[in-house]
């Protein structure tokens, strides 16, 4: 879910809103240059311009033009040099130096249409003085602004394919794990051999789940090399046998959940089985970055982390 389908969802809803865009970042500043969030009518926010009081009092602001039924499209400059003084109106009360220029375009169902483009293919946007509008590609990204009612800063939006995870294994891991890759992006798919399974059924940040016959894995299930796969079943056999179908693909992301000892020896068996070493070593086992993780939240952190950083390079 992109911040556009979020402003569709409240525009068809009814709702009018404030969309404030970083258009300019200088610095240590917390948002970076095309950081977005959403501040509607009802009090709904979404998405972040970087955080902190700064955020905290452009939603403030935004909430008010909201509340007195005021269209104001416009930039707002902060400075984040400490605690804020009634001589300088645009120091944030941040700390972090730098700078950044955040633009307030107020949105409605009259640009329901435009926005629509926006989860369906690449579009180049700008957002000036009177609103919100499409330019025809190619065009220069940039933000230019002269004066406090003349200004324009345009953005290339790509409607990149979402990342799809495919998660074997419904247990007590796989419920934050979902959750997490879900509010980051991910189309999150997750699988199990197993009826009744209380987590499998009451885990509801998924797009799809199945439960399926883990012998015949890919008549159950369509991957391809753009994925990300993650073995966390709750049987070492069940975990080879996964596996043993998967090595010959090229996948973006393939890890299992366990122990060193239990990966040591799932690997040893498999080497004796003919697989080749340099298939072996292209999976992220034991799966996450090391943070001496204790309760399942944890290992959900550890393991995301690790799919952000593959998925950022």
């Amino acid at each position: 879910m992109t911040i556009w389908h979020e402003i569709i969802n409240k525009l068809e809803q009814g709702s009018s809103l404030y969309l404030l865009t970083v258009v300019e970042s200088k610095g240590s500043a917390p948002g970076r240059r095309g950081f977005k969030m959403i501040v509607s009518n009802t009090g709904y926010l979404y998405g972040s311009i970087g955080g902190g009081i700064m955020e905290f009092n452009m939603v403030e602001k935004a909430k008010e033009l909201l509340k007195e039924n005021i269209i104001q499209q416009h930039v707002v400059s902060q400075v984040h040099r400490g605690q804020s003084d009634s001589e300088n109106e645009n120091n944030s009360g941040m700390i972090c130096s730098g700078s950044q220029k955040i633009s307030f375009n107020y949105l409605s169902r009259n640009d329901l249409k435009l926005i629509k483009t926006c989860v369906q293919k690449t579009v180049m946007i700008e957002l000036n003085e009177k609103g919100i509008q499409s330019k025809d590609l190619p065009c220069e990204e940039l933000f230019s602004m002269k004066n406090t009612d003349k200004w324009q800063y345009t953005e290339i939006i790509d409607n990149k394919p979402v990342n799809k995870v495919h998660i074997f294994g419904a247990g007590h891991v796989s419920v934050p794990v979902s959750e997490l890759l879900s509010k980051i992006g991910f189309e999150v798919n997750v699988y199990d051999n197993r009826e009744d399974l209380n987590t499998f059924l009451e885990n509801n940040d998924v797009c799809h789940k199945e439960i399926i016959n883990y012998e015949n894995l890919m008549e159950s299930v369509s991957i391809n090399e753009n994925d990300y796969v993650l073995l966390m079943t709750h049987k070492f056999t069940e975990d080879k046998l996964l596996l043993s179908q998967l090595l010959n693909f090229d996948l973006v992301y393939l890890g299992v959940l366990g122990s060193k000892n239990k990966i040591n020896i799932m690997f040893g068996q498999l080497l004796k089985e003919g697989i080749k070493r340099e298939h072996l070593q292209k999976i992220k086992a034991p799966i996450g970055i090391s943070i001496n993780s204790q309760t399942t939240e944890e290992i959900a952190v550890s393991i995301v982390a690790e799919m952000i950083k593959i998925k950022n390079n």
